[in-house]
Formats: C-alpha cells, structure tokens, sequence
C-alpha cells in the first residue's frame, strides 16, 4: 500500500513508521530544509509550511501523479489539520477536515464539546490582542492563554493579570495570519490530571485505557523534574467516569476511525474536559500501552490511516483488556530535558536496579546538545515500572525522579 506521511519539519518520524510493514511505498510531505532525516527509497515533496494547506495540497498532487494513494498518515499533532484537508480533497479514508477540526482547533473542540453537555472548564475565544485582554477580564484573573494550535503546552502560560497577558503576547503568543484564535480560559483548580488512550472503530470505542499523571503537566515542563503516570485497573472508581467522558467526547466531535488521547482535570466541581487529539499520546505513553495491552497505537495509527481494521483479524477486542492481568499497575516516567549539553545524565543500568522497573529505554546521553522547545512530551527516556498498588507505584515513581539527575551547560553562539 501508498501511503503519504505528512510531518512538520519539527518532528523526526519513528523509524517503526518509515517502515512499517503494511506500507509497500511511502511518501513524505514536509518542510524544506528536512529532506536529510529521510531514506532514499523514499520519495519527499517540500513546503515552506505545513500549517499551510493548499501548499500541502499541492505536494500531494505531485505525488498523485506518479500513482494512486491509499491513505494519509499524520501521526504528530501538526500535520493533522493539513491532513485531514488532503483526505476530504481525495476521498481518502481517515479523519476528513471537518473531524480533524473538531480535534485541533482548541476553540472549536470546546465549543461544540461545550454545545454537547461534556462539562468543561469556562473558556472564550479571542482573535486579536485586545480581544484576549477583554475576555481574560471577563473570565476573571488568573486565566490559562493559549494558541488554538498546537501541541506539547506550547505556548501555554497561566497569566494573572494585563501586564502579564502582554508580556505572553509579545512573547509569540499573539494571534498570527495563519493561526489567529487563542483561547482563554478560567484557570481550573486541578486535584488530578487524566488522559485516556483510546481505539474507535466505526464509531465505537473498543479499547480505552485511563491512566493517572504524578501531577499536573502545565508548569512544570522543562523544570529538570521527570514527569510521568501510572494506568488505572479497569475495577478503579475513577477508570468508568473518566472513560464515560471519553466516549461522549469522540462522539460530540463526530470520529469514526482512529486513536485518540484526551486530557481530563479532577476539580473540585466533579471531572473536567480539557482537549482531546485523534493521534497517539507523546512520550513513553504509546509504549507503556503496549507493555501493559499489547496495543501498539501507532500501528493502529496506520492501519486507520489506510482504511483497514484497527488490529489484525486474528485479534479478538475481548482478549485485549485482558492482557498482562497479573501486573495491577504499570507506570511510566519520562526523565526531563533541559536546555543545553547535556554534562551529567543517571545512567540506564542506575535506573534499571530501582524496585519494579520493567525497562529503561535511554534516548539521549552525555554530550547530547538539547536545542529548541521542549514539550510536554518531550524526554531524554523514559522509565516503565510495576507495582502491586496505587500507592507503591506512585512510591516507584517517585523513586525514579529522587534519583534521576541531568546537568547541562550553555552551548556557545555559533559564529
């Protein structure tokens, strides 16, 4: 099968989705000055940027012409909207535009969840510098401002007052051509932080995992501290709650085929919607599902991409859930990024010899240089664990953050 990957110049595919087995051809729609990351046997159209469509659009009529495509593949949150775009323009199967809008554009998931009766978290659109200052004033200080756009907490920053809105704003968070929404919303008071990883298949969820971050994620990327979270049994008070909002989720945006990752807030007023994407969770989150499941979401990913079942035809959903019952909690930590060369990293074998630690997968190392924003999901490896209670794998878990140490130093300005 033919299959275009449409990927932002940001982002470096997995080498697992450049070659997956089920994609005999693979083209790539992406940005100029990132041809290099692709092999040979791959054919690569570029453009100046991603987020624009008919520039997408274009590239893959180019690749049209050399043959017919059987799916589109957008596995990280940029490329989505361009994505869903090139499937509606062709027939494609997969997220059409209108869905991915509902799954990218933060103001019109809200909207239309809010529309819907999922309980949210009060928010209000702004399309200017000026609108985002009148409805942080209406909402009441502090407010949460972010880009209707984009992914990993970039560009997310709680804000208490006028000078601070203004100093987010000449930071780069000021409403662009392109992308102009931000959103604006009622800064929550968050006990806990979800997200729920989930399977849909022709309307239906049929595999959805609900699993507990350490802490709330907003604040506290690239702080040095590692981030993580632990699943939750399918037998936990909060698991059916949670994963109930999930499904009223997908359905009020209307998806048919795919995976999904949503974020949901604990307040003091019951559980909270917070945003929802139709691609697999960042991090070590795909890879602590299919330890603890035997669910690979990226292999999912592709096959929905392709119009074809979400697992192969000898896997029965009744057998899934079930997998690896004799593990009660699993976990996953990711170690953080800093800026910089990295001087000093924990070594993986340090790591390994903690209690309950199952693997330890190290993906930089002394010496590494770490440049550019480092997102939500960002990590320099990540840590999976088991445990026999809820207690005693937040216990693991916070084990692995006392030892886990990184140091980096100023790498020079070129030139």
């Amino acid at each position: 099968m033919h299959a275009v990957m449409i990927c932002s110049g940001a982002r470096t595919p997995s080498p697992r989705l450049l070659a997956h087995p089920l994609i005999d051809r693979l083209s790539v729609i992406t940005e100029t000055g990132h041809t290099a990351r692709y092999p040979g046997h791959v054919t690569v159209e570029t453009v100046d940027d991603i987020h624009d469509v008919e520039q997408v659009l274009g590239a893959a009529w180019r690749i049209l012409r050399h043959g017919p495509v059987d799916g589109i593949l957008a596995p990280y949150e940029v490329g989505l909207p361009a994505a869903g775009y090139v499937r509606t323009a062709f027939g494609l199967p997969g997220p059409g535009h209108d869905t991915v809008a509902g799954f990218t554009d933060k103001y019109v998931m809200k909207t239309l969840l809010s529309r819907a009766g999922l309980p949210m978290v009060p928010f209000a659109g702004a399309h200017s510098d000026e609108q985002v200052h009148q409805r942080a004033a209406e909402l009441g200080w502090p407010v949460v401002v972010k880009p209707a756009h984009g992914g990993g907490c970039k560009g997310v920053a709680v804000v208490s007052g006028p000078g601070e809105v203004d100093r987010w704003l000449s930071e780069g968070g000021s409403p662009g051509p392109r992308l102009p929404t931000v959103v604006v919303e009622r800064e929550a008071e968050i006990l806990a932080e979800y997200h729920v990883d989930g399977v849909v298949e022709d309307g239906r969820i049929r595999f959805v995992v609900t699993s507990r971050y350490l802490e709330p994620v907003l604040g506290r990327i690239g702080q040095g501290d590692p981030y993580g979270s632990y699943q939750l049994p399918l037998d936990h008070p909060d698991h059916e709650a949670i994963a109930a909002l999930h499904a009223r989720t997908v359905a009020a945006l209307g998806l048919r085929s795919g995976v999904t990752h949503l974020e949901v807030f604990a307040t003091p007023d019951g559980f909270r919607v917070s945003e929802i994407a139709c691609r697999p969770g960042g991090g070590g989150i795909p890879a602590a599902i299919q330890q603890r499941h035997g669910v690979d979401m990226f292999d999912v990913c592709v096959r929905t991409s392709l119009g074809l079942p979400p697992l192969p035809e000898d896997t029965g959903w009744e057998d899934v859930a079930g997998k690896h019952d004799g593990v009660p909690w699993f976990g996953h930590c990711g170690l953080a990024l800093r800026q910089g060369e990295i001087t000093e990293m924990t070594g993986g074998d340090e790591l390994a010899a903690l209690p309950g630690v199952a693997r330890v997968d190290l993906l930089s190392r002394v010496g590494d240089v770490i440049s550019g924003h480092i997102y939500s999901a960002s990590g320099a490896g990540f840590v999976h664990l088991t445990a026999d209670t809820e207690e005693q794998v937040r216990e693991r878990l916070a084990a692995v953050r006392e030892l886990y140490t990184i140091r980096t130093a100023p790498v020079p300005a070129a030139g």
